[in-house]
């Protein structure tokens, strides 16, 4: 999936792929790689606008920011589960915040 945010100095669009899960909710949830220092996710903390797009189709929504480090957690294990295969540790340095899209 890739991800269109609004830069929070150009205010420009800027897209990026990303890994992400469905939770129970049907919530798509992101984890960024770097933690709070990621670029994207600064990016949304100063507007929470976030576009999806999923086979070419783009969706807009309103992202929720969690910071909460045992939730994080708990996000990780449903990360290791769906991409077994490709999954490191060495990709998520900081484990503090992930980002809740209600579709």
């Amino acid at each position: 999936m890739s991800i269109t945010v609004t830069g929070r100095k150009t205010k420009r669009k800027l897209s990026t792929p990303v890994w992400f899960v469905l939770d129970k909710q049907g919530r798509v949830i992101l984890v960024p790689m770097h933690g709070p220092n990621t670029g994207w996710f600064k990016n949304l903390v100063k507007d929470p606008r976030i576009e999806l797009r999923v086979d070419g189709i783009p969706m807009s929504f309103r992202a929720t920011i969690v910071r909460d480090s045992d939730k994080v957690e708990e996000v990780l294990d449903m990360f290791r589960a769906k991409y077994r295969s490709m999954w490191s540790e060495s990709y998520y340095t900081k484990r503090d915040v992930y980002v809740e899209v209600p579709v």
